[in-house]
């Protein structure tokens, strides 16, 4: 009575399933081998891309003098992106979204052990801290809500599109002036502008665009060519602090051009293209724009710097 049991256990176990199958179908192992070996090549892939990813993206953050300043005593380029690379790729990252590996990037900037004792300064750069206030036309109720932290604005670019906008401050402004709220004095209840407003500038404000994957040139042209090269904060937010300086100006760029990711940096009164391995002078600004189309490449992440960084820098 033993004896069946042990051969029905036998028979259930997953070797004794998969010499069965292979006998009535010599093809099956092959198949398994063909699936993990395209499972593998997968893996490989997307782990290239992804450190492809992040090494454009701090290449476009040493283009930024002011982060560059803090770390070119200790690093060259290379080894910054070398060393940053392999940290940040031992933690697991929820998406493959590039602004996503950003905001990583920059939450674990105090957490990369390179023993320079200011790293937390590295990522309050890049920090915007928002308070949304609001003042009831009514009964003069303000209201202050919590603040926000933020990494700069996130816009998405059919929504540009959409709007028309004569440049994304416009089409900021539109959406600004558009977000209204209930007082909260009971009995009043009255709509009113929620404005965001700030105490302290940032010293590199970052603007995120989120595309489709099939944009036509006609759609990239009208994206792109809303894009400036300097802007006021003050356009954007209400800022309540004591600085005079408070434009910014573009510095760096990560692109997306067909699968690969660019990095466009402003140097030496010039814009140049870094693609793998590559270098290209691209020239003035209407030469970048003229090379998104021609070459179908999104800009993806704009690094802008406060003016007065770059004139002490």
């Amino acid at each position: 009575m033993e004896i069946p049991n042990l051969i029905l256990e036998m028979e259930s176990s997953p070797k004794v399933q998969e010499d069965t199958d292979q006998k009535i179908d010599p093809d099956l192992s092959v198949k398994h081998d063909d699936e993990a070996h395209e499972a593998k090549k997968t893996e490989e892939k997307q782990n290239a891309t992804r450190a492809s990813t992040l090494d454009t993206i701090l290449k476009s953050l040493w283009k930024i003098s002011f982060f560059r300043k803090e770390l070119i005593s200790s690093f060259t380029e290379d080894e910054l992106v070398s060393e940053h690379r392999d940290f940040i790729l031992t933690h697991p990252m929820e998406s493959n979204g590039v602004y996503d590996f950003l905001v990583t990037i920059l939450d674990l900037l105090p957490r990369w052990n390179t023993g320079y004792e200011h790293d937390k300064s590295l990522k309050s750069m890049f920090e915007v801290y928002e308070m949304p206030k609001k003042m009831c036309n009514r009964c003069k109720t303000d209201t202050e809500y919590p603040l926000e932290l933020a990494y700069g604005l996130l816009l998405i670019a059919n929504s540009l599109r959409e709007f028309k906008a004569n440049s994304f401050l416009s089409f900021y402004y539109h959406v600004k002036t558009t977000l209204m709220l209930p007082c909260d004095k009971e009995g009043c209840g009255k709509r009113n502008y929620v404005e965001r407003v700030i105490n302290t500038l940032p010293s590199v404000f970052t603007i995120a665009l989120e595309w489709e994957n099939n944009e036509t040139e006609e759609e990239i042209s009208a994206t792109t060519s809303v894009l400036a090269t300097e802007f006021d904060i003050s356009e954007i937010y209400k800022y309540e602090g004591d600085s005079i300086f408070t434009k910014y100006r573009l510095v760096s760029m990560v692109c997306l051009c067909g699968d690969q990711y660019n990095c466009m940096a402003y140097e030496n009164n010039r814009w140049i293209r870094y693609f793998a391995l590559n270098k290209e002078v691209i020239g003035d600004w209407n030469s970048v724009l003229s090379s998104f189309l021609k070459l179908k490449i999104r800009p993806e992440i704009l690094f802008f710097q406060n003016v007065m960084g770059q004139s002490l820098v």
